[in-house]
């Protein structure tokens, strides 16, 4: 589903506030950072007189960064400051109609903000960057190079992680389309326009944070039982970080491992953790020799 990129040279970003409050110093910082790296950074911060985030006055205030940043002049991508919550709120608020007559403006972000992507990748076709967001403690100097390498010529390129196998390996090389995100807040997209109708040759990714086990398997079984992982390539679990039960990250991957009909996979090199790899939405994916390649035209 994915659409080519124009390469415009030097590379201007759009940052936002689609969900929860940046660390403003932080932000500051990190901004800073990649300016120097090369990128042409434009950011205007949320209007504090809007009032709560997700009362109207904040929702109103979120939508409008959004609608500036996607419909702007010269931005190549947008940039989450931060996740948090209420980035769902903006889903049914967005000239989808109007949005398809636009180039692809891919979404750099994690958490919360997967909701927005996963609705921009469904129903635009538009792919995404899965990666740490400079308004974030996760958020170090390795995420800047990583990020302005990745951006440096107007589009995301490749990235890989290491995988290993947690129920069975496949005959052959795993190959499909790249998607996924946090889990709690791509379940609660699921019988929505906001998600594919069917994962259907996907190699899905998946991570969470400050969750319960119980909840998180649960989500799962929502997944399972809505029909969505029926022809799934492949699925590679993240880290789930600060879990808030009694069990521990092996015993949830183990536990989703155990239900799933197609093959799983552990990577320690992504989820809500500093240094996690960038993940492309939308991007062509093949997991051989112990890493998930992916690659984006």
């Amino acid at each position: 589903m994915s659409r080519r990129y124009v390469d415009r040279g030097n590379v201007r970003i759009r940052v936002l506030e689609p969900s929860g409050p940046p660390d403003k110093d932080l932000l500051a910082q990190n901004l800073a950072a990649l300016r120097s790296a090369g990128l042409e950074v434009d950011y205007q911060p949320y209007d504090a007189d809007s009032g709560d985030r997700v009362g109207m006055g904040g929702i109103a205030d979120r939508l409008r960064q959004l609608r500036e940043g996607l419909t702007g002049d010269g931005y190549d991508y947008l940039v989450a400051a931060c996740g948090g919550n209420g980035a769902s709120d903006l889903l049914s608020r967005l000239d989808w109609g109007g949005l398809e007559r636009l180039s692809p403006r891919p979404l750099v972000g994690i958490s919360d903000v997967s909701a927005l992507q996963s609705a921009l990748y469904a129903r635009l076709g538009w792919p995404a960057l899965y990666a740490n967001m400079p308004g974030s403690s996760l958020w170090t100097q390795t995420d800047i190079e990583r990020l302005s390498a990745l951006l440096v010529n107007g589009r995301p390129r490749s990235g890989s992680i290491s995988v290993q196998p947690l129920n069975k390996l496949p005959a052959e090389g795993v190959r499909g389309t790249l998607f996924g995100g946090c889990l709690s807040v791509i379940t609660r997209l699921v019988g929505t326009p906001y998600m594919p109708e069917s994962l259907a040759g996907y190699v899905l990714f998946f991570e969470d944070a400050y969750e319960y086990e119980t909840r998180l398997l649960a989500a799962w079984n929502q997944l399972l039982d809505s029909g969505l992982l029926i022809g799934a390539s492949a699925v590679v679990l993240g880290r789930f970080t600060e879990m808030l039960g009694v069990q521990n990250e092996s015993w949830l991957r183990h536990r989703i491992a155990e239900r799933t009909g197609c093959p799983v996979y552990y990577s320690p090199d992504f989820g809500h953790i500093t240094g996690s790899y960038p993940l492309a939405l939308g991007a062509s994916a093949r997991i051989v020799s112990g890493q998930l390649q992916w690659s984006l035209n």
